[in-house]
């Protein structure tokens, strides 16, 4: 398979999920999926670089992360281990996800953010629009905390990496090929990394106010997916989909 940045070429699955390849600045290599008519990334992103090359700074000390502000761009590796990195990305403050963009929730957002040339951070109503494909109501997305039935199992993959409980157990379980990981996430309060294999976190273009944005949650014990408002000091992982 040829592989091309910011480019894609294609290998047919299923009806519903299109595996191709993407590329970022820094050279690493993704995975995507289709999921209805839109193209998401089917891992998290782990770069350090904006597309235009700025770098995205690494923050590992656990004080300096908790002294951040909420407008602050920053970004690590769950316990700062490159094992990590390669499995689960990177885990980017709001403000390095969005790179200096106002908060949207439009679909598409219109905010690149992190994301490669082509691609940009998705916004609540899109993320709406991929939970409502797999199944939800548009009243069970417009909701906060668990909604849906089995959506969660469906977003999320790889077994192996979460711990036991009803997500994996759901035969739905993986079905959207969107790959969803555990990769935990770092707190605003005191910088330290929690929960990996039991949290699966995401970045919505969306904020809520100055200090909150709009993410997705997804835990063993439960096959649905929690949308809620969190701190932007928090560490959390992105995916992007494609303009």
């Amino acid at each position: 398979m040829l592989l091309i940045p910011i480019s894609y070429s294609c290998e047919e699955d299923n009806d519903n999920n299109v595996i191709a390849n993407v590329t970022d600045v820094d050279g690493n290599v993704y995975k995507t999926v289709q999921i209805g008519n839109k193209r998401w990334m089917a891992e998290n992103i782990r770069t350090t670089h904006y597309a235009d090359g700025t770098p995205i700074p690494l923050v590992e000390n656990e004080t300096d992360w908790a002294a951040l502000n909420y407008f602050d761009i920053a970004m690590s590796y769950y316990e700062n281990s490159a094992i990590n990195k390669e499995t689960y990305g990177a885990l980017y403050t709001w403000a390095a996800a969005m790179n200096g963009s106002n908060s949207s929730d439009t679909n598409p957002s219109g905010v690149q953010g992190v994301c490669m040339n082509g691609w940009h951070l998705p916004s609540d109503e899109e993320w709406k629009a991929l939970e409502m494909y797999l199944g939800m109501s548009q009243a069970e997305a417009d909701r906060y905390n668990f909604r849906g039935t089995n959506e969660g199992s469906k977003l999320a993959g790889d077994a192996s990496l979460w711990n036991d409980g009803i997500l994996i157990t759901n035969s739905a379980f993986g079905a959207s090929g969107f790959m969803a990981l555990p990769a935990g996430n770092r707190h605003a309060d005191n910088g330290g990394f929690y929960q990996l294999h039991e949290l699966g976190l995401f970045w919505t273009a969306t904020e809520s106010g100055d200090t909150l944005s709009i993410s997705r949650l997804l835990i063993p014990h439960n096959t649905e997916a929690h949308r809620f408002t969190y701190s932007k000091k928090d560490g959390y992982s992105v995916r992007c989909i494609q303009d």
